[in-house]
């Protein structure tokens, strides 16, 4: 049975004409375009009002989906909407390439230059045209962009060394972790499982681990520190340092930085919903339209 309207689908469902399962999963689809917040669909505003007053928002995405990236553009319009005084911080680009950030926006650059400029593709090696769209909000608003990462080579020295054996001016003055918390210790676990190859080195888990907290906490100190003029700090990253605030806003916390509001995109399976305590709210995407070429 394909999608029936939600009126429809309710009185069939009083009629006795489909089950309580089909009913249940065609008003999950229905939530298809909104927002979802502590199981209950809310109104765009509500949501965007609400994160606007946080001094850090936090958008997650998968970084090969196009998709997550438009929703990612619309958000930031609608949080620039409410608040204007806003800095964008990526975890596309080490610190190395903070000039470079400020020369795009500054209207100095060429996409072409930009690219070579920030070393994109060893940096981060994403198709470029998944970005586009942001990068140019970005410099069409004069909006601050913020380089959050820093390179492997200095992850895997903080995850290997005492950190502040590591001059500060070397780490960026980023300061050592907090600790993982244990659901986050088990899902990093879980990770490194899936992709050991079989490896059961207990001291390899740890600096997996080790460097694991060294990205968080690097990209959690590059958002505190955009937050000093008071602007809103909005943050672009990948989801798994987004979901159930285990990641960065963990060390946000430890930071000083308490209510961070965490934002993600999320594609429906079934039409069954995500567990509403993965982020402070959810977007559930529309499913995409067929390929026209296919």
């Amino acid at each position: 049975m394909g999608r029936l309207p939600r009126g429809v689908c309710r009185l069939m469902l009083a009629l006795g004409m489909v089950s309580q399962a089909q009913a249940q999963a065609t008003e999950t689809c229905q939530l298809q375009g909104r927002w979802w917040q502590s199981g209950q669909a809310v109104t765009a505003d509500a949501v965007l009002n609400l994160a606007a007053q946080r001094p850090v928002v936090l958008l997650g995405e998968r970084h090969d989906a196009m998709e997550h990236h438009r929703w990612q553009l619309h958000t930031l319009a609608g949080l620039y909407a409410h608040e204007s005084d806003m800095v964008i911080g990526l975890e596309m680009l080490p610190r190395e390439a903070q000039p470079v950030l400020e020369g795009w926006v500054a209207g100095e650059l060429s996409e072409d230059a930009f690219l070579e400029q920030s070393d994109w593709q060893e940096a981060w090696g994403f198709d470029p045209e998944l970005y586009w769209p942001i990068l140019h909000f970005a410099r069409l608003n004069r909006i601050p962009l913020k380089a959050l990462n820093i390179t492997p080579a200095l992850r895997q020295r903080m995850a290997s060394e005492e950190v502040d054996h590591i001059p500060a001016e070397q780490r960026h003055g980023i300061p050592a972790p907090r600790p993982a918390n244990d659901a986050y210790r088990t899902y990093l676990e879980e990770v490194f499982d899936q992709h050991a190859m079989g490896q059961e080195n207990p001291n390899m888990l740890e600096r997996f681990i080790q460097a694991q907290l060294s990205w968080d906490v690097a990209m959690a100190q590059g958002l505190a520190d955009a937050t000093q003029g008071s602007a809103l700090t909005v943050g672009l990253m990948g989801l798994g340092h987004v979901v159930h605030g285990h990641g960065v806003a963990h060390q946000l916390e430890g930071l000083g930085i308490q209510d961070t509001f965490s934002l993600l995109p999320w594609e429906l399976e079934e039409c069954v919903l995500p567990d509403p305590a993965l982020s402070d709210a959810i977007f559930i995407l529309p499913t995409p339209m067929p390929d026209a070429s296919s």
